[in-house]
């Protein structure tokens, strides 16, 4: 097993301790990925960054956190015709008082 995974739990344990007083099986850790899955999720949801950063990190050492593929990363906005009919709705409302002397 590698030797900075076994740090990041090490150190999660503690921090978890520390500001959840939650005790964090080791041994169940390893063995249940739902457990571990259930573990991390209570860290993320603290407002402490070191351990929320633990977590993060444990998870991609674990192969959980995943990155989005080419086409996830396309934005999703709405379609270029309802954008531009929305700039003309917005053109002719500007000007609703006639021209200015």
């Amino acid at each position: 097993m590698d030797n900075a995974l076994i740090q990041l739990v090490a150190r999660l344990k503690i921090r978890l301790r520390q500001v959840q007083n939650i005790s964090l099986n080791t041994q169940r850790f390893f063995a249940e990925q739902t457990y571990a899955g259930q573990v991390l999720d209570l860290a993320e949801e603290c407002e402490d960054v070191e351990l929320v950063s633990i977590a993060m990190d444990l998870r991609d050492k674990l192969g959980w956190l995943t990155t989005p593929s080419s086409s996830d990363s396309t934005p999703k906005g709405p379609a270029k015709s309802s954008v531009t009919s929305a700039g003309a709705a917005l053109q002719s409302q500007r000007y609703a008082f006639g021209a200015r002397s």
